[in-house]
């Protein structure tokens, strides 16, 4: 009866173990990743290098402009020629081919949704 009563608590603590050591409360969440929370960008500034890869990930109330630092500090939300812009709620990437800053804004949520990307 002791041998089974010891098997059973052994089951129990592996059980407890596994349970417990789950993964995806550690995940490591890219720095290159932007997404939306709130009336925010998260994070609403990157540091990255030339080449690196940013990741957009808009919320369906959300959209991104890419803005002049002129319209950008007086919360204009015109896009910029040639310049990189996602819909409503779409997620896409662009890739850091220039060292400079890049602006952008929200459109429906200014002058708060501001971010800027610095590529060194």
């Amino acid at each position: 009866m002791n041998n089974t009563k010891y098997f059973l608590i052994s089951i129990v603590f592996s059980v407890l173990f596994i349970s417990c050591s789950n993964k995806e409360e550690n995940e490591i969440i890219p720095s290159n990743v932007m997404t939306t929370s709130g009336h925010n960008f998260s994070p609403s500034l990157i540091t990255c290098e030339l080449g690196d890869t940013i990741f957009f990930e808009l919320g369906s109330t959300h959209n991104l402009v890419e803005v002049s630092e002129s319209d950008y500090n007086n919360n204009n939300s015109q896009l910029i020629n040639n310049g990189y812009s996602l819909d409503y709620g779409e997620s896409g990437f662009l890739v850091m081919n220039e060292v400079k800053t890049y602006y952008f804004v929200c459109t429906p949520h200014l002058p708060q949704m501001k971010s800027r990307i610095i590529v060194e």
